[in-house]
Order: structure tokens, then sequence, then C-alpha cells
């Protein structure tokens, strides 16, 4: 079987670069579904613990804000993780239409564990990797989201 080139693709000198991005994000999302999945969390669940956990308090609105995914579920999520025990929600006293999250005794705990295996995940990403280097990449990844925000912002996606 004849391997065929996409012209509009393969002339593109970053596409290979693209796609090992891709394909990382994948990996990582993945390992790191299988690392939480012990502890009864989804990364969309882990998410909203991990922003609370560093804010507490936080609006639930302010927490969609911040959430890397399931933006439009952050309702749901919360409800599932206050039944589950892990976080309670009280009236936000600046706005009374709102609610503000807190974390409970176990929902602290479970980050805690949680938060272990996804920076067992980031220790194997980064293995090799110089100091610098990791802050390289972090650089290049942040630019390379700023052009994906500017494309976002102008309606060009």
């Amino acid at each position: 079987m004849k391997k065929r080139t996409i012209p509009v693709l393969d002339t593109i000198p970053e596409y290979a670069s693209w796609v090992e991005v891709a394909k990382t994000y994948d990996k990582c999302q993945r390992l790191l579904s299988e690392r939480l999945a012990p502890f009864g969390l989804s990364i969309a669940r882990y998410e909203v613990l991990l922003a609370v956990a560093r804010d507490e308090g936080l609006s639930q609105r302010g927490l969609g804000e911040r959430l890397l995914s399931a933006k439009s579920n952050v309702t749901a999520l919360c409800q599932r993780l206050e039944q589950a025990g892990l976080i309670h929600r009280e009236v936000d006293p600046d706005d009374a239409r709102g609610h503000c999250v807190f974390l409970t005794r176990r929902g602290k705990g479970l980050v805690r564990q949680a938060a272990a295996a996804q920076a067992s995940v980031v220790r194997l990403m980064m293995e090799g990797f110089r100091a610098e280097e990791a802050r390289t990449m972090g650089r290049v990844m942040k630019r390379v989201g700023q052009n994906l925000d500017v494309a976002l912002a102008e309606g060009t996606s």
C-alpha cells in the first residue's frame, strides 16, 4: 500500500510537530485518566477539585473560567461532587443567584492523593529533561496557546 501525501498539510514544515503534540496530549490524558480512576475521579472532576483546592470559596462562575475542560458542565460537576461528599456549596455573598464552592475534609484528602497521581504523570513526562528544557517547553506551548487564543477571539476558529 502506497502512502499518499496531502499537500495542504504535508507542505507545512510544522505539521509533523503538530501531530506529535496532539499524540502526546492524547497519551497524557489517557495516562492521567488511568491514574485518577482508582480515586473515582474523571479528569473533569479532578480539575474542579484542584481549582477549589487552590482557591477555596471560588464562585461557580469563577470556577468555570478556570477549568481546562468541561466549562459548560460546571453545575452538573459540582452537583455530583457535592453528592459524593467532596465539596459543599454556599450562596455567594456577592451574588445571591450564584454559589461559592468549598472542599469537604474528604475532598481535601482526595485532592492530596489525586495530586500525587498527577505529579507522577508530570515527572514521567519530564523524565530526562533538564529544568531549563522543561521551562522552554512551557514557554513554547504558552506561545502556541496565545496564537490559538487570538484566533478564537477573532472568531476565525
